[in-house]
């Protein structure tokens, strides 16, 4: 299971985003599932994901931070709280994934994303 973990928001708009990006990254990758888990602010936190999954009998778990950089959430939060999580559910492997940010396809992406602007519609 593919696990994108965002630091949440409180915003509408903001949550289906990130549910429509799921949605599309699963739509690539057929073969897994993949779902949304938040820092803060609104469920599902990432325990409830990963508690989910194991009920489901997943036992290989991707966390993918969709976050710039390694530093502040990811380090500080993330991953002590996947350390707990795998020491608790010794069955189950926790691969914590590069943040999107430091990623070496991430530059590509954004020149892609830079000199392919969308048609206004």
């Amino acid at each position: 299971m593919l696990i994108l973990l965002a630091h949440g928001s409180r915003d509408p708009v903001w949550r289906s985003s990130l549910e429509t990006l799921a949605e599309t990254v699963k739509a690539r990758i057929p073969s897994e599932e993949v779902r949304v888990a938040f820092m803060q602010f609104e469920g599902p936190a990432l325990p409830e994901v990963v508690e989910d999954a194991v009920r489901s009998g997943h036992t290989i778990l991707r966390l993918l931070p969709l976050f710039m950089a390694s530093a502040g959430h990811v380090d500080k939060d993330i991953k002590p709280l996947v350390d707990e999580l795998a020491r608790a559910r010794p069955g189950v492997h926790f691969e914590l994934m590069t943040p999107v940010g430091e990623d070496a396809l991430f530059p590509g992406l954004i020149a892609d994303i830079a000199t392919n602007p969308p048609t206004p519609g």
